[in-house]
Order: structure tokens, then sequence, then C-alpha cells
């Protein structure tokens, strides 16, 4: 195999780690909204327990990206492509760190009971719903590089900060309305907080990804 064809092979297959880390962190976003909606503490637990791994995902690609740049000293797009997956997997392992927080704030106020009075409960779901359709569209649509749907993800953010300020205010005038809920008031403006913080960096991601389509970065 001539050093061209072995360099081209090593960009696919860095491609292709950072799609699977992708898919992991799809997962675990998938998990995080299945603790959010149903509640689901064993589902929290795994959560809890995927640092290590997301970890060990991030600084694998990032070593061979640092590789491919010190041996083949590349050029043009695939010096692009190779500083947007080191962008993009470093936005990935952060959706990670977040998801942890958001079932970490899941296990503290699972016991509580809610009606169906509560509306920001019901916000809080469709938020993270939300997030989790951003991320869902965004890897399909790198798939197909497809630009468009890609563009969706990075207008979609602006309605996940609209939810996030109307649950803050709900979950505020909630607290001042309702004395026993003061204790759990904060814990519910941490999960959002990490949800929209999400939403950031799927955001984050998305530019990423039409940097290294395009060779254009736009904010």
């Amino acid at each position: 195999m001539s050093p061209r064809i072995h360099f081209k092979q090593a960009l696919r297959d860095l491609r292709y780690d950072m799609l699977y880390m992708g898919e992991e962190i799809q997962k675990l976003v998938n998990m995080t909204l299945e603790v959010v909606i149903n509640n689901n503490m064993e589902v929290a637990e795994e959560v809890l327990k995927s640092d290590d791994e997301i970890d060990e995902l991030e600084i694998a690609i990032q070593r061979q990206c640092v590789l491919l740049i010190a041996r083949e000293q590349p050029l043009a797009k695939d010096l692009r492509l190779i500083m947007s997956i080191i962008k993009i997997v470093t936005d990935m392992e952060r959706i990670a760190d977040q998801c942890i927080d958001v079932c970490t704030y899941c296990i503290k106020v699972h016991d509580k009971q809610y009606t169906v009075s509560d509306a920001f409960k019901r916000h809080v779901n469709k938020m993270a719903q939300g997030v989790s359709q951003m991320l869902d569209k965004l890897i399909q649509s790198y798939k197909n590089k497809d630009l468009d749907s890609i563009q969706e993800v990075r207008d979609d953010d602006d309605k996940i900060d609209a939810r996030f300020t109307q649950i803050w205010q709900e979950i505020i005038d909630e607290m001042s309305q309702n004395p026993e809920f003061i204790p759990n008031g904060p814990d519910y403006i941490m999960i959002i907080k990490y949800l929209e913080r999400i939403a950031d960096h799927v955001t984050n991601i998305a530019e990423w990804m039409m940097y290294n389509i395009t060779g254009e970065y736009t904010l």
C-alpha cells in the first residue's frame, strides 16, 4: 500500500471512529432522556458509570489526530478534517459529562411527587426530548452530508434556549408559591442548565461539521 493510500485509509478510520463516538454519545443522551422522563434510576446509574469509556474514546481519537498531523503534515481539506474531529470529540466528551450531571440531579429529586399542575416538569421532559432530537438529527445529517439539516440543528438551539428561560421562570414561580418545593427547585434549575449546555455542545459540533464540509466556520 502506497503512503498516500495508507493516509487516506487512516483518515477514513478516523472519521469512522468519530462517528462511533458520536453514536455512543447518542445512546448516552437517549439514556439520560429515559432518566428525565421516566425517572429510571437504574439507567441513571449506568450513565454515571460511562465516564471512563467516553474519556478513553476521546483520548484515543485525539492521539490519532496528533500522530497524523506529525507524520503526514496534511494540508487543506485533510487538515481541516483532522482539526474538526479534534474539536468535535472534545464537545462530545463534554456532552457525556453533562449527561452525568443531569442524572446526578435526577437521582436527588427522584422521590418527589408531582401533580398535573406542575407545568415545569412536563416542560423539562419536552426540553430533554428536544435536546435528544437535535443530536439524532445532527449525526444522521453528517452521515448524509446534508448541510441544510445541519443548519437546522444550529437553529434548534434557539428553541432550547427559549424553553430554558420559560422553565426557569416556572420553577422560580413554583418556589415562591410553594415553600415545600424550595429545597428541590435549585436541583431542577441545574437539570435544565445542563440540558441547555448539551444543546450548546451539539450546536458547536454542528458548526465544526459545517466547517469540515464547506471550509467555512460561521458563528
